[in-house]
């Protein structure tokens, strides 16, 4: 009996690990209704690389700063067209907070329709930003975040995808 009490708070462990633990796969397909409801709040949907960022220091005390952010459309889903560039405003608090880009840094991103002060920013924060590799796969890790609570849905249980791939099931997903 003793050995029995030993393994009970094990197995416990173990059924809890992949519950409490964000960075651990789903073992699902990714729903149709989870890209849907990305897709349904985007304003922009599109693979892209970063060819420019810059800091926009407000000019009187009424404004706030923003990072201006360009990107090369290389697919394109929503809201742009391939080829294009793709020009968006940030609040610099997100900026400051982790949501950073560099140039060069290639992208899938859902983001936000513009707001009346023409600012934007990805759907559900990190939900809505998945980053290309050189390869050209989008990472289906979850992101981190402050809760640990974020999850991301996987491909039959792999970690990354082609991007164009990517795209096909953003599309499939829209017309669900």
């Amino acid at each position: 009996m003793p050995s029995f009490w030993k393994v009970v708070p094990l197995c416990i462990l173990l059924f809890l690990i992949p519950v409490l633990h964000p960075r651990l796969p789903a073992q699902e397909l990714p729903s149709a209704s989870s890209l849907a409801r990305l897709s349904q709040k985007a304003g922009y949907i599109f693979a892209g690389t970063v060819t420019a960022v810059e800091r926009i220091t407000p000019a009187s005390t009424g404004e706030v700063a923003t990072v201006r952010v360009s990107f090369r459309v290389d697919q394109a889903v929503r809201g742009v067209q391939a080829g294009e560039t793709l020009t968006i405003r940030e609040w610099a608090g997100l900026w400051e907070a982790g949501e950073r880009y560099r140039p060069g840094q290639r992208l899938v991103l859902f983001l936000y329709p513009s707001s009346k002060l023409g600012l934007t920013s990805p759907v559900g924060g990190p939900l809505g930003r998945f980053s290309v590799d050189g390869d050209g796969y989008v990472d289906l890790e979850p992101p981190q975040s402050s809760t640990g609570l974020a999850t991301r849905d996987r491909i039959a249980g792999k970690k990354r995808v082609s991007s164009s791939d990517w795209v096909r099931a953003i599309r499939r997903a829209q017309e669900k």
